[in-house]
């Protein structure tokens, strides 16, 4: 019997040394979630033991997880406090996973096969929010590799990014592991850190987002891009399992710093990691004609231009290079060009310092161009506070990109309401230098 049909609230007295939590059961196609009482101090045990009174189910068959990127995060340790898993406040989700507790169609595209040396499959942790037609790319993908066809390395870009193919080798997503961004542990480009991994954003191309989160504002762009407005694919958090994955260094040569952490390195390995699952975001494999370094702005429409803006306004987007916008023809128009938006990992950072050079499209005549009815509806109807809270517990996005998030936003909606085109707003959320971080003065924050 599932989660929510047996679990209660835990009755606690209402002192300032409770938290109030939410435990969500990974395997519940609703996405529904159940509040519980525990004292702050709590460990993970103790928060076993009060499902196991309302579940019937033993501590040793629950795993415990807190973020969504289950695999890298690891399973919480039954003697680990909750303060310790960085839980210090109400509201917090907690992911459970009862083991065998899995229906056979869930567990078919939630969870890797044991017995398979290269699988790939959607996260469970988020499984809920990922379309159908993306869980169908995915199973083309699954089939793919029962077939033996390895993950290409895509040649450009400064992280480890793959295309993934069906049975008829032809490419259906694109996946970029967490653990092979920028400074993270496997990066195949030889941006490594040379030192102990680092947990913050002191080694990062960006300030205000550490390495192995890229994946995470993937999947933030996709989900705050409503009713597809903007054209970003279709993309989720995934776990897969291949050799041609990099590992251990396997992918860097000595001269891009790879000599302590290389195949070749002479230091004892503790473990074998080359078939170990990862976890990164996957997205569907887009197929156009073009990206903006090959097609003049004067062919795109208006429309086109000014829903790349918002998307990128909203979420503080500082990486919207030209080369990050595919065109493709319109199939009702081939005369007209549509623009499709990709990698957004640098998007929703807790540093505010976005440049006029950060957005190709600033200095396009269309952006001076007066917003379509359709654009003001968008804008004037989205839900800030909704899209925020659904950023905490989805993806855990921190407090000061959250605040980040929402003064842009509602400079957005304030600027769209008053009649200003988006030159007008953008121009007064981004720098007109590189001296660093923009002050945003007094806008409304969280706090």
């Amino acid at each position: 019997m599932s989660l929510n049909s047996k679990l209660q609230r835990h009755d606690s007295s209402n002192s300032w040394t409770d938290l109030k939590i939410f435990v969500k059961d990974v395997h519940d196609r609703y996405g529904r979630k159940r509040a519980i009482s525990v004292k702050s101090w709590s460990t993970v045990k103790d928060v076993k033991d009060i499902l196991q009174q309302h579940l019937h189910v033993p501590p040793s068959a629950q795993r415990l997880y807190f973020g969504p990127l289950m695999t890298s995060g690891g399973e919480l340790p039954n003697y680990r406090s909750l303060q310790d898993a960085g839980i210090y406040t109400s509201g917090k989700t907690l992911l459970l996973e009862i083991k065998g507790a899995a229906n056979a169609e869930v567990s078919s595209i939630s969870s890797l096969r044991s017995t398979a040396a290269s699988d790939v499959c959607v996260s469970s942790a988020v499984l809920d929010v990922t379309p159908k037609a993306l869980r169908r790319i995915v199973q083309q993908a699954r089939r793919g590799f029962a077939l033996g066809l390895k993950p290409d390395l895509v040649l450009d870009g400064s992280g480890g990014t793959y295309f993934l193919h069906d049975a008829r080798k032809v490419r259906v997503a694109v996946f970029k592991p967490a653990d092979e961004e920028p400074y993270a542990v496997n990066n195949p480009r030889g941006y490594v850190s040379q030192g102990p991994a680092s947990t913050d954003d002191s080694m990062s191309l960006r300030r205000g987002i550490s390495p192995g989160e890229l994946c995470l504002r993937e999947v933030a762009a996709f989900l705050l891009d409503h009713d597809g407005f903007s054209s970003v694919p279709l993309t989720t958090l995934a776990e897969a399992r291949h050799h041609a994955f990099n590992t251990n260094g396997s992918r860097i040569k000595v001269n891009e710093g790879g000599a302590a952490i290389g195949s070749h390195c002479l230091a004892p390995k503790a473990v074998d990691l080359s078939t170990e699952k990862k976890v990164g975001s996957i997205q569907e494999f887009v197929r156009a004609e073009y990206s903006m370094d090959d097609l003049s702005p004067s062919k795109l429409d208006a429309d086109e231009v000014h829903k790349i803006a918002i998307l990128d306004i909203r979420i503080l987007n500082a990486d919207r290079n030209s080369a990050n916008l595919l065109c493709r023809r319109n199939q009702e128009d081939p005369d007209k060009f549509e623009l499709v938006p990709i990698d957004h990992g640098y998007c929703l950072r807790s540093e505010c310092d976005v440049s006029w050079f950060d957005w190709c499209w600033l200095d396009w005549p269309q952006l001076k161009q007066p917003l379509s009815q359709e654009s003001k509806d968008y804008v004037l109807k989205l839900d800030i506070e909704a899209d925020c809270r659904m950023l905490q517990e989805r993806l855990n996005i921190g407090t000061e990109a959250l605040d980040y998030f929402r003064s842009s936003s509602k400079l957005l909606q304030a600027g769209v309401k008053a009649g200003l085109t988006l030159y007008d707003i953008a121009v007064m959320c981004c720098r007109n230098d590189d001296a660093g971080k923009f002050n945003f003065g007094s806008a409304p924050t969280s706090r």
